[in-house]
Formats: C-alpha cells, sequence, structure tokens
C-alpha cells in the first residue's frame, strides 16, 4: 500500500503551486510533509486524493498508476483543515456515513462508531450537529468519520491544529499506535516540528513548491541539506569566523561522519573556498567551561547573560568580534558564570553543519 508521487507540477496561471514533486512512502509508514504556508502541501495532498488534477506528472497507489482515477477508486480517506463535516448530520451520523454507503451491518457500524468516539473522547457530543461544536472537536470528529472506513491510505491536513495541551498529546500518541494496528498508509501535513518528530517514520520539508530533503527526523536534524532545512527543524548557533581559525583548517573534524569524507569539507581545508560558507551547530552540541587563563590563550569574555529557564544566552566578546550564543547549561556551570568572566574553552562536539553562503533552496 505504498503512495509514489513521480514529478508531479501544479500551477495556477503563473505561479508555480508544485514544481516537478517526487515523493514515495512505504506501505503502512507515517511520512510527515512539513514547510511553511504556501509551500504547496495542501495542495499535493488534494492531488494524491484526486481532488485535483496536476498539470504534468503521475500518482501511484499500491503499483498502479492512479493519475486520473476518480477519488471513489482510491481507497483514500482525507482530513481537510477545515473539517468539511456535513451540517445536517449528527456527530455519530457524520461518523458512520461513510460505513452505510458500504450496507455494513448495523451492529457492526454501532460497535465502530462508538470505539472511535471513546478513544477520541467524543462519546459526549455524539447527538450534536456540527454548529455546536469547537474547533477541536470539529476536528476529532472529522479524524473519526476518515477512520471509520477503514482506508488503505489516510491524508492529513493539520489534523491537530485546534487542539491544545495534554489532548493533543494524548491524541497523536494514540493516532500513531491506530495507524501502526491497522496497517494505513499516512501523509500527514504540519507546520509543528514536535508533531513531525515525535509521530513520523519519515520527514519531508517543502519550501516554495519544493521538497528540499526526506529522511528519518534524526537524520533530517543532525544532517540537514541545507540552511532552510537546519533552521526549520531547530535552533542553530553560527560559528563566526571560523574561516580565520588556524587549528580546523590544519586539522578537519575526522570523527565527523557527515564531513570528514565531504568534497566540500576537503574543498575548504584546502584554503580555496571557506569564505564561501558557513557554519552553525545546535544550541546542545557545546558546551563552555571557564577556568584559568595561559599564555597561549585568546579568550572570550562574557559581556551579557540573559537566563532562559533550561537555557542561558552570552553575547561574548572575543578579540574583534561578538558572538551570541544561547545553549543548555549544567547547575554548576550556570552558577559559575557572571559578567566579564573569561571563557578558556568552548567545546564543540564533531557535527558542524556546513552551508553555502548562498545557500540553495531548492534542490532537486
Amino acid at each position: 500500500m505504498s503512495i509514489l508521487v513521480d514529478k508531479v507540477c501544479k500551477s495556477l496561471g503563473n505561479a508555480k503551486i508544485l514544481d516537478r514533486i517526487s515523493l514515495y512512502v512505504p506501505e503502512f509508514s507515517l511520512i510527515a510533509l512539513l514547510g511553511p504556508s504556501g509551500s504547496g502541501k495542501s495542495s499535493l495532498l488534494r492531488i494524491i486524493a484526486g481532488l485535483d488534477k496536476c498539470d504534468h506528472g503521475d500518482i501511484w497507489l499500491d503499483g498502479k498508476k492512479m493519475t486520473n482515477a476518480s477519488i471513489q477508486y482510491r481507497k483514500i480517506s482525507f482530513v481537510f483543515q477545515h473539517y468539511a463535516l456535513f451540517k445536517h448530520m449528527t456527530v455519530y451520523e457524520n461518523i458512520s456515513f461513510g460505513l452505510q454507503l458500504r450496507k455494513i451491518s448495523p451492529r457492526k457500524i454501532k460497535n465502530k462508531v462508538n470505539d472511535l468516539l471513546n478513544c477520541l473522547r467524543i462519546a459526549d457530543i455524539s447527538l450534536q450537529y456540527p454548529s455546536k461544536l469547537s474547533g477541536g472537536q470539529k476536528q476529532r470528529v472529522a479524524l473519526a468519520r476518515s477512520l471509520a472506513t477503514q482506508p488503505d491510505f489516510l491524508l492529513l491536513d493539520e489534523p491537530f491544529s485546534a487542539l491544545d495541551g495534554e489532548l493533543r498529546r494524548h491524541l497523536r500518541n494514540w493516532l500513531k499506535r491506530y495507524l501502526q494496528d491497522n496497517e494505513i498508509t499516512t501523509i500527514m501535513v504540519t507546520h509543528d516540528q514536535v508533531e513531525a518528530v515525535s509521530m513520523a517514520d519519515e520527514i519531508v520539508i517543502s519550501n516554495q513548491g519544493r521538497l528540499l530533503q526526506q529522511g528519518k527526523p534524526k537524520k533530517l536534524y543532525d544532517q540537514p541539506i541545507n540552511y532552510f532545512v537546519g533552521i526549520f527543524l531547530g535552533s542553530l548557533i553560527e560559528i563566526p569566523k571560523l574561516s580565520e581559525s588556524r587549528n580546523l583548517k590544519e586539522k578537519p573534524i575526522e570523527d565527523s561522519k557527515n564531513l570528514a569524507s565531504d568534497p566540500i569539507w576537503v574543498e575548504m581545508f584546502a584554503n580555496r573556498s571557506i569564505h564561501k560558507y558557513q557554519f552553525f551547530l545546535r544550541p546542545h552540541e557545546f558546551s563552555i567551561k571557564s577556568i584559568k587563563l595561559d599564555s597561549e590563550s585568546t579568550p572570550a569574555q562574557i559581556e551579557t547573560i540573559i537566563y532562559k529557564k533550561t537555557f542561558i544566552q552570552l553575547n561574548l566578546f572575543v578579540t574583534s568580534f561578538s558572538w551570541n550564543l544561547t545553549i543548555p547549561i549544567g547547575y554548576q556551570t550556570f552558577q559559575d558564570l557572571h559578567i566579564g568572566s573569561l571563557l578558556q574553552e568552548i567545546y564543540i562536539k564533531p557535527r558542524i553543519k556546513v552551508f553555502l553562503r548562498a545557500y540553495p533552496t531548492l534542490t532537486n
């Protein structure tokens, strides 16, 4: 029950909505499509579902070409961002509607609908109409309706955007288990990085109608293909003046799997083009230490300190430049630091991310 999107293009007037999109979703897996508003995520879901037609390219479902197939032949359920509930039906009737069309027995319909009502915590509103429901309740009804028919494929467009706190966490965990247990291949559109990382088998980052990178959450976090992907999944801290670091030029970080054998890394440290690149780390990839100085040290002096719960923001002055650094910090180091402290050592784990200064925002 895999999904294959092959070089799909879609334009509205002169605006390219989707530009040669190719995507593979293995059977029974959950792929999170993550990107800013206007990047074409919802348009791609509508084309996969058969609600819209693409200008070029093909859609394959379970190995069958379905580009021009009607929606009723695709065995897809779609949870729309704006719910699309039947206004003249109660919650119970909305959820049971698809089962009734399939001529399922009344007893089985009742059992299935009641089970979903309880799991999604909406049993108490089963006889109400959509006009009486909150956004979060409508969202859960739409999700229950999509799951009731036991689809082969599920497309979710911001399925938890109207939910908050504990309920949102509960439903994320419940839905992930449900999809695994029922072997439903799923694509989920979201703006929420936590949602994507906690639920998805793989994440796809999109921007401006193109897919930039696809992979396991940890791989995308540790090895982003460009600055946009890196910053979209979490904070990045630039390492200033790295091109002037004699030690780093002479001794590349050999433990870094993604850089040691990379041609870009080799080229930079041959002193031919290091000025073309920027260098970044995640906040947790730093640690700092304030100790006595020696004659060979070039210390960094703390100019300002801002405490942010489990993080600390430092403004450092190093020789001729300033450096803003926000890092997680342990209690002992927290106690030792104060304005005017001289930092002898800033430890950097071997996970430097290297991007072109004019980094490519789009990749094939």
